[in-house]
């Protein structure tokens, strides 16, 4: 295929697959940005019947949303002054469209302009030319604007081969609203403005542009006034070029696919290409079962074009091979008359490597080859051993040979026995030099005499190699008892070092017992290590006696001290039952400790029971089971009891009055500011017994206040009645509820006592021994 026809193939591929280029040409002020945006106005909102137009990209949807937007408010699209490229997508029925259309600058399809966009043009596949219906008012002005158009459309007919422009054309008269209607319709009113003033641009297209037609819109309506757009938009006419670009188009590519099979019926991937991207396109088309079905003639057609090829060729090749394996062995036969075993040898080894199908063409030949294989290498083993140059592979070989050709066991044996006895000579000659050069290493010639004797059990230097094997042996012994010495003494002056490293003597002295078991040294080695090891556990037991004699109230430390210990000589420490007894005596003490240290305090301020109790929690996080954990646990419980209100039952039991206090006395009691009383009057007497339980439980919680007031009976009980006694909590007593569980008195003293008795009781905490 010549690269011309090719070209113009795949240019025609190209406008069958590729997005369609929409020209929408038009000089300044035509209203071409104003037209692009109202028809994706319309065709995106379903107010064109049957048709749908949508933006492919972000690019093109905000391009268009601007200009929409002004026009919406009021104002016209300022002018184009840079070029900008849309992807659009059109739906006409079940058909889509990708187009491409280009806003541009007006000025740049001016006569002799070289723009971008004047290439664009060139590619396009279908052109709106945009005139306006008012034109210019010159007719100078009006022949230059359809000179334009000419230019155009005459690039074209130029590359067409009959005189057409090759592609439909359609003329589109914009800002209809302008022109006043006529009694002769709409029709007759376009054909009368293009002829009155774009009679050139018409005759152009009537004469060269078969595909043509002609239509008027106004992309305001009625109320524009000044190029303003009105304040509702009534658009006119958008559907026409719409509807016409979508049929035309599809019109086209029938076409081209048509061109396109009768310029290359045999080219099925690219028609197959072609029709997947008309499918794409018009997937609801009649003519789809049509083209599948030319397609798969057109597939059967060359598979059997392929089929045939491939038998031909098969049946050439065939018989060139068997023709090449028949020529490789007469080859071969004729080769071993006149060169040596090895050589032949490797002949028909590669006669066979080189002929797999030697089996399949000539079976006789196949086996011939193979039995002759067979012989010649046991032919140039012998040549081999004979000259001293074996074969490192012979030994796999030969016992191959000897399972598949039974018949060349004799041969193959005299083969082996020369080739021991090469091997035996060549390893004692070895050996002895061996021997000699290493005497200060005589490990290495004693290994090779006992691996030569399990070899070559019946050797003539036997008894040699027995003798050999004692003098390197007796060697080995001196020179290891030496080095062994060397270790001994090193563990020796390492252990007799100020600050010795007693762990790294004791790991190297078990090291030196395990790695020479049968050493003549081993006893002292063993002394050393009982030594050292005795010393590390007088050493480490020591430490853990100093530090808790330095650090009594350290009991953690103190503990993890016996454990280090514990940890370390787990295998047999001579303090084990020291350091364990130790533990257990330091736990008791840290217990007695920590348990004292809340008890001095609820001693020494039996008022501070909130510090009783941080203190014995702490107690009981440490020492869960210790021997105070029940009082422990009684308090802090108690304590968190009454933080919180509670109630309690109060018993007036009896009380005790001087005279000058006098008879007929009631009580009443003031808790957190609740009053509770009076009592019961016991007439006549000093020492009443009331045994009186207040009707109302008490309610009281942690630092709340507690009075007790004695008043005089008056028969009846204010509230305002001056007291004649009045006891209460002491300042920064918090557990005033006390003066409610037993007796009390003035703290002037005096005979006058009170006897309470209440549910309300502190704990006890037991003395510590």
């Amino acid at each position: 295929m010549s690269n011309r026809r090719k070209a113009h193939l795949d240019a025609l591929e190209a406008r069958l697959t590729g997005p369609r280029r929409i020209a929408l040409f038009g000089h300044r002020d035509v209203g071409k940005t104003t037209l692009l945006a109202m028809f994706y106005r319309q065709a995106s909102t379903g107010q064109i019947p049957g048709l749908r137009l949508a933006a492919v990209d972000a690019t093109s949807a905000e391009y268009l949303a601007e200009k929409i937007a002004q026009i919406e408010s009021g104002e016209p699209p300022a002018g184009t002054l840079a070029e900008t490229e849309l992807r659009l997508r059109l739906y006409h029925g079940r058909a889509r469209f990708d187009l491409i259309v280009r806003d541009y600058q007006g000025e740049h399809v001016t006569l002799g302009s070289d723009e971008p966009i004047q290439a664009f043009f060139a590619e396009c596949d279908a052109v709106l030319l945009c005139l306006d219906p008012e034109g210019p008012a010159s007719p100078a002005e009006r022949r230059r604007r359809q000179q334009e158009v000419e230019n155009l459309l005459e690039r074209y007919i130029e590359k067409s081969d009959d005189a057409t422009t090759d592609r439909p054309v359609a003329l589109v008269l914009t800002k209809f609203d302008r022109v006043p209607y006529r009694d002769e319709g709409d029709g007759a009113v376009v054909e009368h403005l293009v002829e009155a003033r774009y009679g050139m641009t018409r005759h152009l297209l009537s004469t060269h542009a078969p595909r043509s037609a002609m239509f008027a819109v106004s992309s305001y309506g009625h109320g524009a006034v000044g190029g303003r757009p009105p304040a509702e938009l009534h658009p006119m006419g958008l559907e026409g070029p719409l509807v016409w670009l979508a049929e035309q188009l599809e019109a086209g590519d029938h076409e081209r696919l048509e061109w396109l099979w009768d310029l290359a019926p045999d080219d099925l991937p690219r028609l197959s290409r072609c029709v997947a991207s008309y499918e794409q396109r018009y997937p609801r088309s009649e003519r789809l079962d049509t083209l599948h079905s030319k397609l798969a003639t057109l597939r059967r057609r060359r598979n059997r074009r392929v089929g045939a090829r491939l038998v031909l060729a098969l049946g050439l090749l065939v018989a060139g091979v068997a023709g090449y394996d028949a020529l490789g062995f007469q080859a071969a036969s004729t080769f071993e008359r006149n060169h040596a075993a090895p050589a032949v040898a490797k002949r028909w080894e590669d006669l066979i490597a080189w002929h797999p199908s030697m089996g399949v063409f000539w079976p006789s030949y196949s086996r011939r080859a193979e039995r002759k294989l067979a012989e010649w290498r046991v032919k140039a083993a012998d040549v081999r051993e004979t000259v001293g140059a074996p074969d490192p592979g012979l030994t796999e070989q030969l016992t191959r040979l000897k399972v598949q050709s039974p018949d060349l066991a004799p041969a193959i044996k005299k083969v082996e026995e020369r080739r021991s006895q090469a091997e035996h000579d060549a390893r004692w000659k070895a050996l002895k030099a061996d021997a000699l050069a290493a005497a200060d290493q005589p490990e290495k010639p004693m290994d090779l005499a006992r691996a030569f004797l399990r070899e070559f059990p019946d050797s003539a230097h036997k008894d040699e190699a027995l003798a050999l094997i004692n003098s390197m042996r007796s060697k080995v012994d001196d020179r290891a008892a030496l080095e062994e010495r060397d270790l001994i003494d090193d563990l020796v002056r390492a252990s007799k070092l100020p600050n010795a490293d007693l762990a790294d003597v004791i790991a190297r002295a078990q090291i030196f017992m395990s790695e020479h078991p049968r050493s003549r040294w081993r006893g002292e080695a063993n002394d050393l290590l009982e030594r050292s090891v005795k010393q590390v556990d007088d050493r480490d037991i020591e430490r853990a006696r100093q530090f808790s004699r330095d650090h009594r109230t350290s009991f953690a430390a103190r503990i993890e001290r016996y454990d280090d210990y514990l940890k370390a000589h787990r295998d047999g420490g001579q303090s084990i039952s020291e350091a364990t007894e130790a533990k257990n005596r330091i736990l008791a003490e840290w217990d007695a400790y920590s348990y004292r240290l809340a008890y001095d305090h609820w001693v020494a301020h039996p008022d501070d029971a909130a510090e009783v109790a941080t203190r014995l929690r702490s107690y009981l996080q440490d020492h869960p089971d210790g021997h105070y954990t029940r009082d422990a646990q009684t308090f802090v419980t108690w304590w968190e009891k009454v933080i919180a209100p509670g109630q309690y039952r109060v018993t007036l039991k009896w009380g005790e009055f001087p005279p000058e206090v006098g008879k007929n006395l009631a009580v009443v009691l003031e808790v957190a500011g609740v009053t509770h009383g009076p009592s019961p009057v016991i007439p006549n007497t000093l020492r009443p017994i009331w045994q009186y339980t207040f009707p109302r439980p008490i309610t009281w919680k942690l630092g709340d206040p507690v009075t007790i007031k004695v008043v005089r009976d008056v028969g009846w009980f204010s509230s305002n009645l001056k007291p004649l006694i009045t006891l209460q909590t002491p300042k920064g007593d918090a557990l005033g509820m006390r003066l409610l569980t037993g007796p009390i008195k003035p703290s002037r003293g005096g005979k006058t006592t009170l006897v309470f008795e209440s549910d309300f009781a502190i704990p006890r905490l037991t003395r510590p021994d």
